[in-house]
């Protein structure tokens, strides 16, 4: 196996590994193994790979952290889910008949605090949320 294959074969897992949610942290090591793996194709010596490897880490994680927040806001207006004491939400329902909330942009599971039905399309006052399951009124 030559060098550039090992670099494609980093790439490749660096780039599954994103998927788990890694930041761009993943993504950018993906590049830098991308880059590095040219470098090795070039024929040159493992010392500089890892050099070049090395610098574009260096330069690409910070750099697409940077463009994700600067481009890709997140709607959300409070840092923790349930912070808030007046957070509303909008009750939707999902194709597969499932009901969720609606919450600054994001979707919980919820479960009524009296056991009353849920109906799609209702304002609703989150009381808080048990795990990821947000109990309302």
């Amino acid at each position: 196996m030559l060098a550039w294959h090992g670099w494609l074969i980093a790439a490749l897992l660096l780039f599954l590994l994103e998927l788990t949610g890694t930041g761009f942290v993943a993504f950018a090591l993906g590049l830098a193994a991308l880059i590095t793996m040219a470098a090795a194709w070039l024929g040159v010596g493992v010392a500089t790979q890892w050099f070049t490897f090395a610098i574009a880490a260096l330069v690409l994680a910070p750099a697409l952290k940077y463009l994700f927040r600067r481009y890709a806001p997140s709607q959300r207006t409070s840092f923790l889910a349930g912070e808030g004491s007046q957070q509303q939400g909008e009750i939707v329902q999902l194709p597969s008949g499932d009901y969720r909330l609606k919450l600054e942009g994001d979707l919980f599971m919820v479960r009524s605090a009296s056991g009353a039905e849920l109906t799609a399309g209702v304002q609703v006052k989150v009381c808080r949320f048990d795990g990821i399951t947000a109990i309302i009124d």
